[in-house]
């Protein structure tokens, strides 16, 4: 039992780890949560939470004291608490114009600013996952097509094998395959290749910082992603370039209430004590700036320019969704009837062709370049049908995208 104990042990570790199966949901959900990139954009809100909270506090008093006629020569000695003249007073800055609140206003369109800038970065993430994780998954398909096609020539090498053996063929033809064979040997280890790479790339879009094998449990030829529901009206509201370039507009206008708020001087009063001459007094006073020169206009009109150029920033962003979400509802809609009517019935006559090729080829019917003609047809086919599905997933993505969507 010993022998037989240690040699299963063995076996289970040093077989290869399982490769983690993938849905294109588990990447979304995984990027969506744990990159790297979020964690600094979250730092940013609460860096705009904590200038809203200092915006929203009062000025502090300020505690002054002076002493006035002080001298350390002369005759009769200098009796400081009696000769001097002291002053102990608070001096408080009120503000006008509802500053403080102004304030409040800016630093909270702000620190919503940040809460949409984080939308769009998941967003944008979510697009390059769902663009990698198709792009991945098509290479692992190409692959696996043009393994299965090897496996088919395998079989007709293996044929003409036998028939050189036998001697009713010419050594020509098997040499002729063999060259078929290995063509398509060198396309599916460069599909290989580009499948790993992909799926490097799709590990790197979802943030990871360690590598591992994984596999790909979405289908590629599902059917077609429904968009019944989905409106351009939609895409305007979801977007977060067009959420935030309405919130700068929310930002200019709550600056441009600040910069009018500042032009009205605050007040300062003043009130303490007074002791002169042996004399214990009180004391107060007001001091407003005068806004002769500066009336804050320069201000003003840069925080109303900016204004300006966020409304007009709004205009062309939604231009700009607009012909994003029609050019890939308008790509969905084309690449889906084209698989149905052209893609599909060349796949059909490609595979007939080739059926008919190989039985009238085993029959003497037909010569081995009609039969290599009809293979390459076949692959052929299949591999534009695997390029059409592809751009059709490829361009359902950028639907979503152009929506909004981070599903």
């Amino acid at each position: 039992m010993k022998p037989l104990y240690f040699v299963l042990v063995f076996t289970l570790l040093a077989s290869p780890p399982r490769a983690r199966s993938i849905t294109l949901k588990d990447a979304l959900e995984e990027a969506l949560t744990k990159h790297p990139l979020l964690a600094s954009a979250v730092n940013r809100i609460e860096s705009s939470a904590g200038k809203a909270q200092q915006a929203g506090l009062r000025p502090n008093p300020l505690l002054i004291y002076q002493s006035e006629d002080f001298r350390a020569w002369q005759s009769p000695g200098h009796r400081f608490w009696q000769d001097s003249d002291h002053f102990l007073y608070l001096q408080q800055t009120f503000e006008t114009a509802s500053k403080r609140a102004r304030r409040v206003d800016l630093a909270t369109a702000n620190q919503r600013r940040a809460e949409i800038e984080v939308t769009l970065l998941k967003q944008m993430i979510a697009a390059k996952v769902r663009a990698a994780y198709w792009d991945a998954l098509g290479n692992r398909e190409r692959e696996a097509m043009l393994q299965l096609a090897l496996a088919r020539f395998g079989e007709l090498v293996e044929f003409h094998r036998n028939r050189v053996k036998e001697g009713a063929m010419a050594e020509a033809d098997l040499l002729r395959v063999q060259l078929e064979e290995q063509k398509i040997a060198l396309a599916a280890n460069s599909a290989r290749i580009d499948a790993q790479l992909q799926s490097i790339r799709l590990q790197r879009e979802m943030g990871r910082s360690e590598i591992e094998t994984i596999t790909l449990d979405s289908p590629l030829a599902a059917a077609p992603a429904s968009f019944a529901n989905v409106t351009v009206f939609a895409a305007l509201e979801q977007r977060a370039e067009a959420q935030l370039a309405r919130q700068i507009i929310e930002v200019a206008g709550a600056q441009i209430g600040l910069e009018r708020a500042i032009a009205t001087p605050n007040v300062d009063g003043v009130g303490g004590y007074k002791r002169s001459r042996e004399f214990d007094t009180l004391l107060f006073g007001v001091q407003v700036q005068l806004p002769f020169f500066n009336r804050n206009q320069g201000n003003i009109a840069s925080a109303t320019a900016d204004d300006r150029l966020a409304r007009n920033a709004l205009v062309a962003t939604e231009a700009l969704i607009k012909a994003e979400y029609e050019g890939a509802l308008r790509e969905v809609q084309l690449r889906g009837s084209q698989i149905e009517a052209m893609v599909q019935p060349i796949r059909r006559r490609a595979l007939d062709t080739a059926s008919l090729a190989q039985a009238a080829y085993r029959l003497g019917g037909a010569d081995l370049l009609r039969l290599l003609d009809a293979q390459r047809q076949v692959l052929e086919a299949e591999q534009m049908y695997l390029d059409a599905v592809l751009s059709l997933r490829q361009a359902e993505a950028s639907l979503q995208s152009a929506t909004g969507s981070i599903q």
